[in-house]
């Protein structure tokens, strides 16, 4: 099972943070994540998870900043058939999610979604 880190921007209007880890396990997606209070980092919302099905999935791309490179910042980017698929995950908007990653994890974020598109056969996996 492959996992990589993340952060949410954009919660609750800028008002808060989103840390989490995002997993392959295979046929699906899990998100897990807390969010708390981005002012005084008090509020939390208690850990949550959203799975996303394969058959679920329309892409998962891994997007990098200015020029392509990983300077200004790399993100999955997630995109579902469904809206439903992500109503619980702060930030989500029309069926498709940001997941920002931090420097130190820019080569697990670039094997996660390489790894994705493959599967043990060498066949295309969903999404």
């Amino acid at each position: 099972m492959n996992t990589v880190p993340f952060t949410l921007d954009d919660v609750w209007g800028g008002f808060g943070e989103g840390a989490g880890l995002l997993h392959d396990e295979g046929n699906q997606l899990r998100l897990e994540f807390e969010v708390k209070d981005g002012v005084f980092g008090a509020i939390k919302s208690g850990l949550k998870q959203v799975v996303v099905p394969f058959d679920e999935l329309v892409s998962v791309t891994l997007t990098k900043g200015w020029l392509g490179t990983g300077w200004l910042g790399v993100k999955i980017v997630i995109q579902t058939r469904r809206m439903e698929v992500l109503r619980d995950v702060p930030s989500a908007s029309q069926g498709r999610i940001e997941l920002s990653i931090s420097r130190k994890n820019y080569a697990a974020a670039e094997r996660f979604v390489a790894d994705l598109h493959e599967s043990d056969d060498g066949s295309n996996r969903p999404g």
